[in-house]
């Protein structure tokens, strides 16, 4: 078993950090370590530096010619009146699905009825 960790952003509900806990991973808050309004530059930077995966709403994080270096991310793309309740029904969802291998070094992107990837390792 590998050992994820996870940084959530402000734009997720607080009550995410607690399911993936409950799955059994390492998750920070950014709202509980003082980056509640840090830009995405310094929220990537945190997570490069502690080796985590940024779990999020904010498509920017998915642009790699943006930030080339990236930590990996799962992004939410869903309506906007989905509640709290319904986002972590598929929070864990997506971690009954892909095993942990597929959401390191790669951008999930999670949407009403699929999961897409992409790979952050260039296969040559």
């Amino acid at each position: 078993m590998l050992s994820l960790k996870f940084l959530l952003d402000a734009d997720m509900p607080r009550s995410s950090a607690k399911v993936i806990r409950t799955i059994g991973f390492e998750v920070e808050d950014v709202r509980d370590i003082g980056m509640r309004a840090a830009k995405d530059v310094e929220i990537i930077e945190y997570a490069l530096k502690n080796k985590m995966i940024i779990v999020t709403k904010d498509t920017d994080f998915g642009e790699v010619l943006r930030y080339p270096d990236h930590p990996g991310a799962i992004i939410f793309r869903l309506p906007y009146a989905f509640t709290s309740k319904e986002l972590n029904e598929r929070l864990v969802d997506l971690f009954k699905s892909v095993k942990e291998d597929e959401i390191l070094d790669a951008i999930t992107i999670v949407e009403l009825s699929r999961y897409r990837k992409r790979s952050l390792i260039n296969e040559l």
